[in-house]
């Protein structure tokens, strides 16, 4: 099961506690993200870019903040964020695409994957494929992908990339995706995290593009 709403404070005090208790400069060299010290003595700042925006995480507060002073991010993807950092092998990307279905562990998660994750994202994007590209550049500084009929390539974190394919639909087949993933991110991300990492990816464009259409 995904952790419910009233467990991710739980979860997130447990994710700053293991991180505590971590070699911060390997964790941070390990997920490609900056370690500093800063004042007062004894506190520290990781630098990481996470979904297109620069971001500091304060230990041992385990505070995230926006470089730039801009919207907080969620609850649920403070604790991706943090998992992530625990989580890094500092595995290279591999350039090899892979389904959910084919993640280590996926296969247990895969029908939340595609309800969550696969089903919104051809439902709002499929009628209108190109609308998908100019949506997820501006929001997740997302690039052109020449897979499907219209991809793009995000960099949700340093080490890790999500990739969004659609195919359009004819009188024959009705609009396709799906949600594909560098096969190197099992050295980041678990299964269970993979899906939350999809599904907030999903549903940013999905309201900034219905942002864009209202």
């Amino acid at each position: 099961m995904l952790p419910k709403q009233e467990n991710l404070p739980l979860a997130r005090r447990l994710s700053i506690q293991a991180l505590l208790k971590a070699d911060l400069a390997e964790r941070a060299a390990q997920s490609g993200s900056q370690l500093d010290e800063i004042t007062p003595p004894g506190q520290k700042r990781i630098g990481l870019c996470y979904l297109g925006r620069d971001l500091f995480l304060f230990f041992p507060r385990g505070m995230i903040e926006a470089s730039n002073g801009g919207a907080p991010v969620s609850p649920r993807e403070e604790i991706l964020i943090f998992h992530y950092l625990e989580k890094a092998r500092g595995t290279p990307l591999t350039g090899k695409w892979i389904s959910f279905a084919e993640i280590p562990g996926g296969t247990f998660y895969h029908p939340v994957f595609l309800q969550r994750c696969k089903a919104p994202l051809v439902k709002y994007f499929g009628e209108s494929p190109e609308s998908l590209l100019s949506v997820a550049v501006d929001e997740v500084r997302a690039e052109p992908w020449s897979m499907g009929d219209v991809g793009v390539k995000i960099q949700a974190f340093p080490f890790v990339t999500v990739g969004l394919v659609l195919w359009k639909g004819d009188a024959e087949f009705s609009p396709d995706g799906n949600v594909l993933f560098d096969s190197s991110i099992n050295g980041y991300l678990s299964a269970e995290d993979i899906v939350i990492l999809a599904e907030t990816v999903v549903w940013k464009l999905i309201k900034a593009g219905a942002r864009l259409r209202a």
